[in-house]
């Protein structure tokens, strides 16, 4: 068997991050591999659409162990995906079988009960997340922030949760902070220009904000001790049919989080690709490289906790059932 690569640039990525900053949904060309041969007698194809970031199920697609690890099934890639919205349609309307997003919207989604099943937590320290005071705010701590805007992806979204467990870590009154809902697109423009006082975001949003001449880093996720990480997740339909193959999907994810930590230039070429800024890669490279867990007791307590303060902050009405939207690949 061997991976199939239909790398279909859904909604493509420009040569460039808008001002570093985000990426434009303009297009480019897409790009293909002559890898395609078909999975062994009686394997299973997973079909993967991919976001626009470095997360290992990205950055899996580049990988020759992926053929064996996943034998005798195979791996196919579509992507990469801007927004993620479009992934999950993509495997919510039988396009595609597995994409990856923040555990936070994970419970969002299991929270209607949607049908996902999650396999695999990508954890990392909190760093790639927090609060970024703008150029000339006058802006030095959250409390600074008092009467203030704060750029946000959205209400319920990353963005959202950022401000709200940072502030409630710090003893603040979040609700005295102005929250300007708007594109990942257009937070370059308006944090330069002083559209708003502040950035709450991540990855490559956060490195680009924290770069900028001027800019005050206020808070991270590790100082408030952010629950919010990545998760890789399949259809349950996928799920319940095909066990087997998620469990290789996942072996094969923990050797590529197992070669990041002897060395993790290819996450930082992965956001080359994507078109990210030499400058920007300096900061991302500073951020901590991620750790593929399963979803056992711990990693189910690590979701009952964000659950809870997604309870909390009025993102969802009551905590999910996770053991109903959860494998635990270890076993």
């Amino acid at each position: 068997m061997s991976i199939h690569f239909n790398t279909v640039l859904k909604r493509s990525l420009a040569a460039a991050f808008c001002l570093g900053m985000a990426f434009s949904a303009t297009g480019c060309a897409s790009q293909s591999s002559a890898n395609t041969t078909a999975p062994a007698d009686g394997g299973v194809t997973v079909r993967i659409a991919y976001l626009s970031t470095a997360n290992y199920l990205t950055t899996l697609r580049n990988e020759d162990f992926v053929a064996s690890t996943m034998s005798p099934d195979s791996a196919s890639f579509s992507g990469p995906f801007n927004p993620p919205s479009d992934a999950f349609q993509a495997v919510q309307s039988g396009q595609a079988d597995a994409s990856s997003t923040g555990t936070g919207h994970f419970l969002r989604l299991i929270s209607q009960d949607t049908p996902w099943v999650a396999f695999a937590i990508e954890y990392y320290d909190g760093d790639s997340q927090g609060i970024v005071a703008a150029p000339g705010s006058g802006v030095k701590s959250l409390k600074d922030l008092y009467g203030k805007s704060i750029a946000i992806d959205k209400k319920g979204a990353t963005g959202d949760y950022i401000v709200k467990a940072a502030f409630s870590h710090a003893g603040l009154d979040y609700t005295k902070v102005n929250e300007v809902e708007m594109s990942q697109t257009d937070f370059a423009a308006a944090f330069a220009s002083g559209q708003v006082d502040a950035l709450a975001s991540y990855d490559q949003n956060l490195a680009s904000a924290i770069a900028t001449e001027g800019a005050t880093l206020l808070v991270t996720g590790k100082d408030y001790d952010s629950k919010n990480v990545s998760i890789h997740m399949v259809s349950s339909t996928f799920a319940k049919e095909h066990p087997d193959t998620v469990k290789r999907l996942y072996n094969a994810l923990v050797k590529e989080s197992q070669r990041a930590q002897q060395d993790p230039s290819f996450i930082y070429d992965t956001y080359r690709e994507f078109g990210a800024s030499d400058s920007l890669i300096d900061q991302v490279r500073k951020f901590d490289v991620p750790t593929i867990k399963p979803i056992d007791a711990d990693g189910k307590a690590l979701l009952a906790a964000q659950a809870q303060q997604y309870v909390d902050f009025g993102f969802i009405d009551a905590i999910p059932d996770i053991d109903a939207h959860t494998i635990d690949c270890s076993k």
